[in-house]
């Protein structure tokens, strides 16, 4: 180490105050201008895969500070198994498919319809839609690349690409191709009755508006709470006066398509006669009605109560299979060989609500199974776009649900005689999740993917997951995948990928293409034209190909598009274009399946749903016994609501939704990204500035500090980390902070195995504040003392070795002052220095420099100065006013404990004595009274005798009540429950307690330690006034101090202290002088002169 008074600087100097977003877009420069991120990837090649999917965005919107949320994680992980020397591809990916991007261009359009997007031109919207996908894809590469997330954005994979869409087709060749168990044959599909891939009219939830069937988990995004007018209807039973069958819908359109009624087999069902009116005025005297018995009491107020029927009849669900009724309108009356309007009996049908028999038309699920099952010749009376389309002439056109149509069915109904009863009822109902448009089930053909025949395999598999959190196996996912239903994989729609099946007009013949190669093998042999590999097949273009087979039977492209979250689950498949790309095999068989995935929460019923059900149906369809390749990710990570720091949801409407961009220009990427991860990332998180304030608090600028601080001094002496010095062994505290740094090691290591990120932020965090408010500042001294030099070069070596070490366990979660730490203190200044932190190895946790029981003894003296400071508090001392005695309560091995740190005890609370005592009663007297509610119960009226004899209990027996022991008195026991405490302290002491620490400090103070204090206070000032004028660290001064008696005669005494703590070289006292620049020091007026000394006059 340089001896010479001005050494040349071994680092650069640290700016302070940090300008963090600076730093940010200065390492940004440096990691293109290096390549740094390509070069991670590439210098690891020999080492073992990590697999990352990305899961794909739309970017038909800007990104908002949610996906900073994911992009920080998904950025975490991947640094991280990096630097463990994994070798880790990171393809970014498009989602650019499907219905979002049509509501874009049906607004830029002004196209409200699927008619009236027939009318402008299907080869126009197609091509307007592929010239949208992109719009924002350059505001989402901004975002990432600001975050400071390594993603590989020029190699990405789109879904609307034919490599891509040709996996599509491949995927759906295998489905085709695998047959399943016999147990889940279905021959009443249309077509593919025995094989994973199949045809069937279906309900599906279909909204009305875009012309398009949705998935279940799409349905599952868009259910709403409404309230709605719910009716009773009154069915007439053929053959039986005034007698009828009540049934109740919350739908009341749905009556108009009404076709049969269902009961429950096992319910037993009554018969009533009204013998009066009901209130209502809806039910006559002598009517009859049929319902379920146990809805009679629940229905009671409409009925009038119970005396006004009386049970005629009780029969079974099953007798009451095949009883006709009339329709309820002439219109829906069917003709002599047409199947309808009677009951049917089947399990769906509960007495939970309603009245036990349920109107049944072709708008549900079990109601469509029970049409075909009982061939029931129904009519779709609102139609595909939900318009009325027959019934009563003033119904016709009107939207299926107008309210005022509800309205005027009951009416009709009531002005007739066929209403039992109406109310308002709250219930959940499905919405378009993109649109809100109320949904109807509706039938229409589709293709499925036959997911039940492979809910077993996807169970199984999912047992092999690790999701974070872990209920989401058991719970939200597990419960999905246990009430799973069969795929509708197609839509209605015009921009997605194309399904790839031909079928003749009657059913009878269907082919499915795997590849455009394939294609073109059926184009030539027919003698037409095959598309080049680069040719656009979308519709239409592909709608206007027809096959034929080798009899000469044209074969048609079913007019679906694949549902964009089947597009998205194949991603593992066609991100590389899988089978058919150049390469494409070896990388998937390098690339699958993935380590790691992260999404939102809501994707447990899309993205990580389809994900799965693709890679088990491949594994289905190829024999595979490895379980663990039935699943296409290991370990996945839910993210929940990113909100606002009040807690509510961010909304352009509410005007509080956060620019990613801005944010992170204002506080730096590191506090973004930090702010993330000390939470954990499945609960909401509250973001905004306050919250980003202290994340800069709690760990940047104290890193800063701590990091300004080494370099400051480092310089001052000319320190050299190449340099060997002649150092002193590790002291206490640099054993202790070593000990601490490789225990962070340890856990930072051990949470990001368990892909849990909050335990490991928390330990950092942790680790930042025992670095800088114990290690640093009770080291301080060391750093600028020069009596032992070897101690300063030992305190240098271990600073600059934790702050190397730590930058690197930080570097995953702050890239930029990670990084810039490196640059400085390492690069170029080591001979081993790699060109970026991120190139760097992970740290591995070296056990022979801890020292457990240190650490445990250096816990415990903090714990006490913690208390320590809280007692100061309390009784409103401050800290530079020196005490005369601490007094610790502590037992022998406690007191062992402290033996080689009580000085720092002592410096930390500016206190001169530690005095120990063995128990409380030594600081503290315990007063007893008794616990009346518990006692009286158990002594009655005697407890007034008791009473006295519990307040006059000796200072033992209160200590042991303090304790937690029960006593002995007079021969009654008495615990703590039965006694309140209350304590007290002699009044000279302040007492303070937590944990296991319990301690108090003496007030009192001499004359001498009132001198000392004001000293020290003036200490602060003078300080302040170095500070003020931006004196070097080193700066030496010259000093006169203008003062009151009572300040002289401190200062006189505690010359030397002063001298050392504000490095001054000589000190001059005074009276106080006339002039009015005086300040302040505990009621003391004095006048402080500070003057610079040139470095070449100190001696």
């Amino acid at each position: 180490m340089s001896q010479n008074k001005s050494p040349k600087p071994v680092f650069e100097q640290v700016p302070n105050p940090p300008d963090f977003p600076k730093q940010d877009h200065a390492i940004l420069d440096l990691w293109k201008k290096e390549d740094i991120f390509q070069r991670s990837i590439d210098e690891r090649k020999g080492g073992e895969d990590y697999v990352f999917f990305d899961g794909p965005p739309g970017t038909n919107g800007p990104p908002h500070v949610g996906h900073l949320m994911q992009s920080a994680l998904k950025d975490l992980w991947p640094r991280y198994k990096t630097m463990q020397g994994r070798h880790v591809l990171r393809k970014a990916g498009w989602d650019t498919h499907g219905l979002p991007i049509e509501l874009t261009a049906d607004r830029d359009l002004k196209l409200a319809s699927k008619q009236d997007i027939e009318a402008y031109g299907v080869q126009k919207y197609v091509d307007y839609c592929r010239k949208t996908v992109f719009r924002y894809k350059s505001q989402w590469e901004d975002a990432i690349h600001r975050v400071g997330r390594f993603l590989d954005l020029d190699n990405f994979y789109a879904t609307y690409t034919n490599d891509y869409i040709q996996s599509d087709w491949w995927v759906l060749r295998q489905a085709w191709n695998t047959k399943v168990k016999p147990e889940f044959v279905d021959k009443t599909n249309l077509i593919g009755s025995d094989r994973f891939l199949y045809k069937d009219y279906r309900v599906s939830a279909w909204c009305p508006t875009q012309g398009t069937t949705l998935s279940n988990f799409e349905v599952a995004q868009g259910y709403k709470e409404v309230t709605e007018l719910s009716l009773f209807a009154k069915m007439p039973v053929i053959g039986q006066e005034s007698t009828f069958l009540v049934v109740w819908t919350t739908t009341a359109w749905t009556l108009l398509s009404n076709i049969a009624i269902t009961a429950g087999p096992d319910l037993a069902y009554v018969r009533i006669r009204m013998k009066n009116v009901s209130a209502n005025n809806l039910n006559k005297a002598g009517e009859r009605l049929i319902l379920a018995k146990s809805r009679l009491e629940a229905l009671d107020g409409f009925l009038g109560g119970k005396d006004n029927y009386e049970i005629e009849a009780t029969f079974a669900g099953t007798e009451l299979a095949n009883m006709e009724y009339h329709p309820l309108w002439d219109f829906q009356t069917l003709d002599k060989d047409q199947r309808g309007h009677f009951v049917l009996v089947d399990d769906y049908v509960t007495a939970d609500e309603g009245t036990g028999l349920v109107h049944l038309a072709p708008y549900g699920e079990d109601d469509y199974r029970l049409i075909k099952q009982h061939k029931l010749d129904f009519t779709l009376r609102v139609n595909e776009r939900g318009k009325v389309v027959e019934g009563e002439a003033e119904w016709l056109g009107r939207w299926f649900k107008d309210e005022d149509l509800g309205i005027e069915i009951l009416k009709n109904l009531a002005s007739r005689g066929l209403l039992f009863a109406k109310a308002k009822h709250t219930h959940t109902y499905p919405f378009n999740y993109k649109t809100g448009t109320p949904l109807v089930y509706y039938p229409r053909p589709g293709w499925f993917i036959r997911a039940r025949a492979m809910r077993d395999e996807m169970l199984e598999a999912n047992e092999r997951i690790n999701w974070i959190p872990d209920h989401i196996r058991e719970g939200r996912f597990g419960k999905w995948l246990e009430n799973v239903i069969d795929w509708n994989i197609t839509r209605e729609r015009f921009w997605g990928s194309p399904l790839p099946v031909w079928t003749s007009e009657n059913d009878e013949h269907a082919v499915v293409i795997s590849s455009i190669e394939e294609l073109n093998k059926h184009l030539v042999r027919q003698g037409d034209e095959p598309f080049s590999t680069d040719a656009d097949i979308h519709k239409p273009r592909i709608d206007d190909v027809v096959l034929h087979t080798e009899d000469g039977v044209a074969l048609r492209r079913e007019n679906f598009v694949l549902d964009s979250w089947f597009n998205a689950g194949i991603m593992p498949w066609g991100q590389v274009g899988y089978p058919k790309a150049e390469g494409a095999k070896d990388y998937f068989n390098k690339q699958y399946p993935a380590d790691f995935i992260c999404e939102g929460l809501d994707q447990t019923r899309g993205w990580f749903y389809s994900l799965l059900a693709a890679s088990t149906l491949l594994a289905k369809a190829r024999g595979d016994e490895n379980k663990d390749r039935w699943s296409s990710y290991k370990n996945v990570i839910c993210t929940n609501l990113v909100l606002d720091e009040t807690g509510h949801k961010m909304s352009k409407s509410i005007g509080n939704v956060v620019a990613p961009i801005p944010i992170m220009d204002k506080y730096g990427a590191d506090a973004v990204r930090w702010s993330f991860f000390r939470n954990n990332p499945w609960l909401p998180i509250r973001f905004g500035e306050e919250p980003l304030r202290d994340c800069l608090k709690q760990v940047f600028i104290p890193l800063w500090n701590a990091y300004s601080f080494f370099v400051t001094y480092a310089n001052v002496d000319g320190w050299d980390p190449n340099e060997e010095y002649e150092m002193v062994e590790p002291t206490p505290i640099d054993r202790w902070i070593l000990t601490a740094f490789n225990d962070l090691v340890n856990e930072v290591t051990e949470s990001l195995e368990s892909y849990d990120v909050m335990p490991a932020a928390s330990a950092i965090t942790d680790f930042v504040d025992r670095l800088t408010n114990w290690y640093i500042r009770r080291s301080r001294r060391r750093f600028w003392k020069s009596d032992d030099q070897g101690d300063k070069l030992r305190a240098y070596r271990t600073l600059y070795d934790i702050l190397t070490g730590f930058s690197k366990v930080l570097a995953p979660f702050a890239p930029f002052i990670s990084e810039t730490i490196y640059q400085n203190l390492v690069r170029g200044r080591m001979p081993e220095a790699l060109d970026s932190i991120h190139l760097e190895k992970w740290p591995e946790a070296d056990d022979s420099l801890r020292d457990d029981k240190l650490k445990a003894s250096m816990d415990y003296a903090r714990a006490v100065v913690s208390v320590g400071r809280a007692a100061r508090e309390i009784a409103r001392l401050k800290v530079r006013q020196p005490l005369a005695k601490l007094i610790l309560v502590a037992e022998e091995t406690q007191r062992e404990m402290l033996k080689d740190l009580q000085e720092l005890i002592l410096d930390e609370l500016n206190v001169r004595e530690i005095e120990f005592a063995d128990s409380a009663n030594e600081l503290i007297t315990f007063h007893a009274k008794p616990n009346f509610p518990a006692l009286g119960p158990r002594f009655g009226k005697d407890v007034k005798i008791w009473a006295p004899r519990i307040m006059q209990a000796t200072p033992d027996m209160t200590a042991s009540w303090a304790d937690g022991d029960t006593v002995v008195l007079e021969g009654e026991t008495f615990g703590p429950d039965d006694v309140v405490l209350s304590q007290e302290a002699p009044e000279h002491l302040v007492v303070n307690e937590d944990g296991e620490v319990l301690l108090a400090l003496d007030k009192r103070l001499s004359d001498d330690l009132r001198a000392e204090g004001l000293v020290r206070e003036l200490i602060n000032r003078i300080q302040n006034r170095r500070k003020d004028r931006q004196f070097e660290v080193t700066q030496r001064i010259e000093l006169k101090i203008c003062a009151e008696e009572e300040m002289r005669v401190a200062v006189e005494k505690h010359l030397a202290l002063i001298e050392r703590e504000v490095l001054a070289i000589r000190i001059v006292v005074q009276e106080l002088g006339e002039s009015n620049d005086k300040i302040d020091v505990n009621g003391n007026a004095v006048q402080l002169y500070i003057e610079p000394v040139p470095s070449e006059s100190v001696e």
